[in-house]
């Protein structure tokens, strides 16, 4: 596997650091039987947006064109909201009436039914529509028109047992709710590929989900690099550019989708023109032209893509017109052309109780920092959140992704350990700091500002974007 060059995420047989976690193999997501008719649908793409209008694509198992007939319903309730019919192979859009829309706080979502010939299928959607604009001079991320500060965390849907497998949809769900629980409104889906049901769990909670593409090998060693990359060959670029446009094709139609990764911090992408990020975010617009696209998430950042995004853990840098030199290069201040957010950040640690981690020795436990006590580790998280908050005031952030979920193996800068078994989270301070966070980004969208200080005076007014 190590020696490989097709997209496996974070796998590695050789694990010498604390990002690198174990290999699986086999199968680890859902498999299903069921009979089916001669023809019979084998794909729907459906997207619904705020005006109501909703786009579907029905494929069936002859590559037919079978007309069909779709209905949607609102949830627990047998009353038609909109029927149409349509043929199956092309494109087919129809309006429905005032539909109430999904959102984090309010996730509404509505049942379908679509008949064709003897096959039926039940499915569901969201209406809502993801876009970016110039709010009061500044590129923001918009839903349904309107500014909205993805703020989440980085989950890597790592278990001690099954690995990339959940040991059920409960758990599954478990880690979702804790999010929610403690005020997120997001998370980044770090370069791995869920279940089906963990996106249908995101749609009905209300959670936006920015969805990585799993990255190429990023650790051969080389001995110029401690952290031992290689760059992409020319046989694995054509591999990577086809599972890319699959998943794409594969979540498209979820709600909860809002913006789709391409690499993460140059892991197995090019570092000389022509850089293949420009092309790829082309060509995933082009499969689902309702998201935004991340093209490279912290560095090496050639300026493709809607989203300049930053990770600095000790510091967030969002926006700001200070930034650190990470990777190949290619970094700068903010690009003001596109939308500001602090990609990764956090990580604060704290070392586990061998009941509750991984390894079972302190050596092998680690972080970017290490605290000793659960107080230590909120009272260091409150800091860098008060600091993601000053830099949504005085600059042009609009978004954050703290890190992350759950401790995964010698990782311990999880808000809960790898068995989830221990949060250390202090809800009240989390939710506290979560809405204080939405309260600032929808207060610089309306032109005005919360900080309690004298900006001016401290020399900060120039600062403001």
């Amino acid at each position: 596997m190590d020696d490989i060059q097709i997209p496996i995420g974070k796998q590695t047989l050789s694990r010498g650091g604390m990002i690198w976690y174990t290999p699986c193999s086999g199968i680890w997501q859902s498999v299903f039987l069921e009979s089916t008719p001669k023809e019979y649908i084998t794909r729907l793409d459906l997207t619904a947006d705020m005006n109501g209008q909703v786009n579907v694509t029905v494929h069936s198992s002859t590559n037919s064109s079978t007309e069909y007939e779709i209905t949607i319903h609102e949830q627990n309730s047998e009353d038609v909201k909109g029927k149409a019919t349509g043929t199956s192979g092309a494109p087919f859009t129809f309006k429905v009436d005032s539909p109430e829309l999904w959102t984090p706080n309010s996730p509404n979502l509505y049942n379908i039914t679509i008949k064709f010939g003897s096959d039926t299928v039940q499915s569901y959607t969201g209406f809502r529509t993801i876009s970016r604009g110039a709010v009061n001079g500044i590129q923001r991320p918009l839903l349904n028109g309107e500014f909205i500060f993805p703020f989440g965390v980085l989950d890597q849907g790592f278990w001690p047992d099954g690995i990339y497998t959940a040991p059920s949809v409960e758990a599954m769900k478990y880690d979702l709710q804790v999010l929610k629980e403690h005020g997120y409104n997001a998370l980044r889906k770090h370069i791995k590929v869920e279940p089906a049901l963990y996106y249908k769990a995101a749609d009905e909670m209300g959670l936006l989900i920015i969805q990585d593409m799993p990255s190429l090998r990023p650790d051969l060693p080389d001995p110029e690099d401690q952290c031992g990359t290689i760059r992409v060959t020319a046989a694995a670029q054509p591999e990577f550019d086809r599972q890319l446009g699959l998943l794409v094709e594969q979540l498209k139609s979820y709600p909860s989708i809002f913006a789709w990764t391409i690499y993460n911090e140059e892991w197995g992408q090019a570092t000389s023109p022509p850089f293949p990020e420009f092309r790829l975010a082309d060509m995933v617009r082009s499969i689902d032209p309702s998201r935004l696209v991340n093209a490279v998430s912290g560095w090496t950042d050639h300026t493709a893509g809607d989203f300049d995004d930053n990770h600095h853990y000790s510091t967030p840098q969002c926006g700001t017109p200070f930034w650190s030199n990470q990777g190949s290069g290619y970094n700068s201040a903010y690009d003001a052309r596109r939308i500001g957010i602090q990609g990764e950040f956090g990580g604060i640690g704290m070392y586990a109780d061998f009941n509750h981690s991984w390894y079972k020795t302190l050596d092998n436990q680690t972080s970017y920092e290490l605290t000793n006590t659960t107080w230590g580790w909120n009272y260091r998280s409150q800091d860098l959140m008060r600091q993601l908050r000053e830099q949504v005031e005085l600059f042009s952030c609009s978004g954050g992704i703290w890190t992350q979920t759950t401790d995964v193996e010698g990782e311990v800068n999880g808000m809960m350990t790898y068995d989830r078994e221990v949060i250390r989270m202090n809800q009240t301070m989390w939710k506290e700091e979560t809405s204080k966070l939405y309260a600032a980004a929808a207060a610089r969208a309306n032109g005005t500002t919360l900080m309690m200080r004298d900006v001016g005076s401290r020399g900060f007014q120039d600062g403001l974007a």
